[in-house]
């Protein structure tokens, strides 16, 4: 019989270090409680189950993400076997595809800024700059389908679809497609998760495949008739005399586009209206100023808040000792960015949603280092631009009525709202 989750939660309090499951599906949807006792009694903590070693201080994780000569990116193999099988059926079904290939996520310098090197001009300020005005529009017309009828489900209606469409776009794609994108990004979140059974595991093999084939051909569309795109500059780039990517290179590199060009922004535009809806007071801060220095800070606390990359996995290139623990050469670590995000000694309060805070910027949400996320300035653009829309066109937000609170989906790496039904007025 499964245990309520709130036994769960309050056991996960009270048992003793060592039958604490910091992977346990309940833990994952809602790990703050957890991850406070960690960061008090357990900083390094190692998982009984996995042998995962669970990094949750601020500075800790900061070290972690800044020092890839100790603490190594190159995950690909290690990862593959953490989120993924070696189901004989799933193994047939990848090898139809693409090898995968260790790019930016998985690599470490030197070779990760030549990979790096290559997207950087399609994310450089004068390209975001441009999407602007699409960005813009986008999110206005998102909200022409649904402002009359004075509620939504938030999530899929805008939180997923202003992100989800600059990328489609940018990704040298039709609108038409973008359903395949969803399903895309679904799949490759899903085979991280570690939530998936084996009907799950094959679906999404099938789903990565299809992906790959589909870019495949849009690769050599672009290497023949380059557009202004995130997909043509990135796959027609040459760097200091580099040849140009492999397809293989490209499809790990689109892959990570893909993910971090929407999954974050979504999850994080979906709870920054919820934590308006909990905390009127910061609401009516912004409804009294909604400039576009509030704007912005509002995208820090929400980012230090929601943290949407709540993990990120590394491995030791040698043996360190933490906090009293030795952490042996080869063993991999989870730098809990979403516990280092509620430190206390580095977030006074930091439960509280405050939009006034003094060191907002020092959230690590996008992480840290040669690895910071390589799309958070456009999330942070696509979100300040969002909610600017939003706050022009809507007011009074609260839940639809008859809903339930929202809950948060369980996943290993990300964290994010299954769905918000929102009920608003439209502004006069």
């Amino acid at each position: 019989m499964t245990k309520p989750d709130t036994d769960v939660l309050a056991e996960a309090l009270g048992c003793p270090l060592h039958q604490l499951n910091p992977m346990h599906p309940e833990l994952l949807k809602q790990p703050w409680n957890m991850n406070r006792r960690l960061r008090h009694e357990a900083p390094v903590f190692q998982d009984p189950v996995s042998g995962i070693f669970f990094i949750s201080r601020y500075e800790d994780v900061v070290r972690m993400a800044t020092d890839h000569t100790t603490f190594s990116s190159k995950m690909l193999n290690s990862t593959r076997a953490l989120s993924s099988t070696a189901d004989a059926e799933v193994l047939e079904i990848v090898a139809q595809g693409y090898p995968q290939v260790a790019t930016m996520l998985t690599q470490d310098p030197p070779l990760q800024r030549r990979y790096r090197k290559f997207v950087d001009k399609a994310f450089s300020p004068a390209s975001l700059k441009a999407l602007e005005p699409f960005i813009e529009n986008t999110a206005n017309e998102l909200i022409d389908q649904f402002i009359d009828d004075g509620k939504c489900e938030f999530l899929s209606a805008f939180g997923v679809q202003l992100p989800l469409r600059v990328i489609v776009s940018q990704l040298g794609a039709p609108m038409s497609d973008i359903a395949l994108f969803r399903k895309w990004t679904e799949a490759f979140i899903g085979n991280l998760s570690q939530q998936l059974d084996r009907d799950g595991l094959i679906q999404a093999a099938k789903d990565m495949v299809e992906f790959q084939h589909y870019f495949a051909a849009r690769i050599e569309e672009r290497r023949l008739e380059p557009q202004q795109d995130i997909l043509s500059k990135t796959v027609n780039a040459s760097i200091d005399g580099d040849e140009q990517l492999s397809v293989a290179e490209s499809l790990s590199m689109i892959a990570q586009i893909l993910v971090a060009g929407n999954e974050t922004t979504s999850a994080s535009l979906t709870e920054g209206i919820w934590l308006l809806i909990e905390n009127p007071d910061q609401y009516a801060l912004l409804r009294e100023n909604p400039s576009a220095e509030m704007i912005s800070r509002l995208v820090e606390e929400v980012l230090r808040i929601s943290s949407p990359s709540s993990n990120m996995f590394r491995r030791a290139n040698e043996t360190v000792e933490m906090h009293g623990v030795t952490i042996p050469k080869d063993a991999i670590l989870f730098a809990r960015f979403a516990s280092a995000n509620q430190d206390e000694k580095q977030f006074p309060e930091p439960e509280k949603f405050d939009l006034m805070r003094d060191n907002l910027k020092d959230q690590v949400a996008f992480g840290k280092g040669v690895h910071h996320c390589l799309g958070a300035a456009l999330s942070r653009r696509e979100m300040n631009i969002g909610f600017k829309v939003i706050l022009e066109r809507l007011e009074n937000f609260r839940l639809a009525e008859g809903a339930s609170s929202p809950t948060f989906a369980a996943n290993a790496l990300l964290h994010g709202l299954s769905g918000l039904d929102l009920a608003f007025d439209k502004v006069s």
